[in-house]
């Protein structure tokens, strides 16, 4: 089988953010409470000439112009989002039309394109899929590319308000790829049919969440993902079972959906508590801060939602051994998401930009695990190795320093974006190299939500 994978990568972030620990004053909220409790430091926001579309064209021709590809050598493009623009066109079509404005008409007409949805986890998906139709060696060129674009919006003063934040990535995919690379079989998933936990009906933009259960939704899915991952791991020889070792003990990296920072923490906390249940090192954890609760009678969504429990998981993500091992397997992918905010379906691609762009050992030969995840509910978990040469694809990332060049909104700035009531064409364009939504077609003529885009130079 061909060695397939992430060839490079490059992830966009609009260049305006909001403060958190300003939006927690205006609030009425301690700093702290967002930054810290909720783990969300910054959030970007994008303008109102800024769309998902534009941003995952952004983030496409950025890409191409630095790894310098050409048109045709892409047989695909994916556009995995949650947050689509429109019922029945998919969104790659508008991507497609903007990066022939750079490449010329036609110039991706060859292209198959694609757009998925399965809230956050689409994005794991494609890659997944795409990785797949490159060892069946179905692609005809040299490369596929996955944009994967969301913008995670949020009622004003509501809880979930400090959570939101947008982002684009885009990968392209490959045979001996240099960033990234699958290792097959390695692979676990869940699917669940859950209603209640994050869903937006009828067109909303802006999601009905219930933050208790999609929490809980969130371990569960993510235990069931990792124990199909076990077994295949163990098919697949990557770990071998023993009295004292643990599948994570395998894996060096792993790389969470990251719809928050304090949601991370406590999913892999929730892994930890099973892997090392069993082990002798667990005696330890108890000895320090005491029995775990029973979980008699309750399956895994009840236990996960029950006080006795996410109380003794607080304490367990408050000791050392928790705080030693998320420090050296998850600490570098939360680095740029800290900053970003909710990306959904990009969210996994952010954490592995900030993965190579952060971490400070030498990750050549390291093993990966990517935790994707969706609601409604799906848990997706893939191992992945680094190449040993990835550092001449990373080196060139540089999403770390546009985080920190964004400009800040005040409150009233960011409030009068998401009021969505300011022209795009009433927005200066920006940055170069950056796709503008000009105007959008109005309601009630035959234009109506046809979106015109440009490249701003």
């Amino acid at each position: 089988m061909p060695k397939v994978g992430i060839e490079a990568m490059y992830v966009y972030s609009p260049e305006y953010y909001v403060d958190n620990a300003e939006l927690a004053i205006a609030r009425g909220n301690e700093p702290k409470h967002f930054t810290e409790g909720v783990g969300v430091k910054t959030f970007s926001v994008p303008p109102p000439n800024e769309d998902q579309a534009s941003m995952a064209a952004t983030a496409a021709h950025r890409l191409m112009d630095t790894f310098k590809i050409s048109p045709n050598e892409i047989f695909r493009i994916d556009t995995p989002t949650e947050s689509g623009l429109d019922a029945s066109r998919a969104l790659v079509s508008d991507v497609v039309g903007m990066l022939e404005l750079v490449y010329g008409t036609g110039s991706l007409s060859h292209v198959l394109g694609y757009e998925q949805k399965f809230a956050c986890v689409s994005g794991m998906e494609r890659y997944l899929d795409t990785s797949a139709w490159f060892a069946a060696s179905w692609n005809t060129t040299k490369y596929a590319l996955i944009v994967a674009t969301d913008v995670a919006k949020y009622d004003l003063k509501s809880k979930e308000e400090p959570t939101q934040g947008a982002a684009a990535a885009a990968m392209l995919i490959s045979k001996d790829p240099k960033l990234l690379e699958i290792i097959p079989g390695a692979f676990g998933a869940a699917l669940r049919n859950e209603k209640g936990d994050f869903k937006k009906p009828g067109g909303r933009t802006v999601a009905m969440v219930d933050g208790q259960k999609s929490y809980a939704s969130y371990l569960t899915e993510m235990k069931l993902a990792w124990l199909n991952f076990q077994r295949a791991a163990e098919r697949t020889g990557l770990m071998m079972p023993s009295s004292d070792h643990a599948t994570i003990d395998e894996i060096d990296r792993a790389i969470y959906h990251n719809p928050h920072k304090k949601m991370v923490i406590s999913a892999y906390a929730s892994l930890l508590m099973h892997e090392w249940r069993s082990l002798p090192r667990w005696k330890d954890v108890i000895a320090a801060i005491g029995e775990e609760p029973s979980r008699e009678g309750m399956d895994d969504l009840t236990y996960y939602m029950s006080d006795p429990y996410q109380d003794f998981r607080r304490k367990f993500m408050k000791s050392k051994a928790f705080g030693d091992d998320f420090a050296k397997r998850v600490g570098s992918s939360v680095v740029a998401p800290e900053l970003v905010g909710n990306s959904y379906s990009v969210s996994v691609f952010v954490g592995l930009d900030s993965l190579f762009e952060n971490d400070r050992e030498d990750l050549g030969g390291k093993r990966v695990a990517l935790c994707g995840y969706g609601s409604g509910s799906h848990a997706v978990i893939q191992a992945n190795v680094v190449p040993e040469g990835f550092k001449e694809t990373s080196r060139r990332f540089d999403l770390m320093t546009r985080l920190n060049s964004r400009k800040k909104l005040s409150i009233e700035e960011y409030e009068e974006i998401h009021s969505g009531t300011i022209p795009p064409s009433e927005w200066p364009a920006g940055a170069s190299k950056r796709f503008v939504l000009t105007s959008i077609g109005e309601g009630g003529t035959r234009a109506e939500g046809d979106r015109l885009y440009k490249l701003a130079d």
